[in-house]
């Protein structure tokens, strides 16, 4: 029995130390640091990705606009917008471009929303390309569409957006411009 109590006695003064109360509050602490930190990076990644796929679009357009594309068909202005957006991963599989007319007596931009590739379907959703970008006095709505992963799906923002089949999220641009005579 005495030695019972002396155990009891020597394991009451070891739960009154207080030289391990520091790992307490990190071992409390550091998921929430874990968690902002994959947020911040997540959110930084999106952003980034978003920023050079509007400029890539816009540098594009300009391109276009000023007849620097000597053959603007689909495969070459979906070419030169993923070498221009260099941080967009598998580009000319995800990218989904739309060139498409806009009147200038109605001023009705384009009903339908902007088309992106769905990766767990096989079926590939067509987009309007207009077959002369290029032709003079003419304003063209120039959309593009990718998917792109997160690198972590469950935590921060990309826990908020809309993910396709596999897990990925729209990035969407939008620019346009007039052919000038």
């Amino acid at each position: 029995m005495t030695r019972l109590r002396n155990r009891l006695a020597q394991g009451l003064r070891h739960l009154r130390r207080e030289d391990g109360s520091a790992t307490v509050g990190l071992v409390l602490m550091l998921p929430m640091f874990i968690y902002v930190f994959m947020a911040t990076f997540e959110i930084g990644l999106y952003m980034t990705r978003l920023t050079l796929l509007d400029r890539a679009v816009d540098i594009t357009a300009r391109d276009i606009r000023l007849g620097n594309i000597e053959d603007p068909t689909h495969d070459n202005i979906k070419r030169i917008v993923c070498n221009n957006a260099s941080m967009i991963p598998d580009c000319m599989t995800t990218l989904k471009l739309s060139l498409e007319r806009v009147s200038t007596t109605t001023w009705a931009m384009p009903a339908t929303e902007t088309t992106c590739v769905n990766r767990s379907e096989e079926i590939d959703p067509v987009t309007a390309l207009d077959t002369n970008p290029t032709e003079r006095k003419v304003l063209i709505i120039m959309r593009g569409c990718v998917i792109a992963d997160a690198l972590f799906p469950s935590i921060g923002v990309a826990a908020a957006l809309p993910l396709d089949g596999k897990g990925g999220y729209r990035l969407t641009s939008t620019s346009a411009f007039l052919n000038e005579p």
